[in-house]
């Protein structure tokens, strides 16, 4: 009996992490050209309730992108 109970303590403490909420919202992602950090943030809210950020780093001769995040 002992030993059910340890395998049984096992699989719970291994299924506790496995739940996902149900009804979570799918992300979704868009991006533009980036013309300044609040205004790509803005952009972002105002269009998609989500939150826009413009990339630090980007290759030479490649404009900054402003990376919309949000739920679909």
């Amino acid at each position: 009996m002992k030993y059910v109970k340890q395998i049984f303590n096992i699989y719970v403490l291994m299924n506790k992490g496995n739940k996902k909420m149900v009804g979570e919202a799918k992300k979704c992602d868009q991006t533009w050209t980036c013309e300044g950090e609040d205004k790509c943030r803005e952009k972002c809210l105002t269009l998609h309730n989500g939150v826009g950020v413009c990339d630090l780093y980007t290759a030479p001769l490649v404009p900054k992108q402003c990376f919309c995040h949000y739920d679909c």
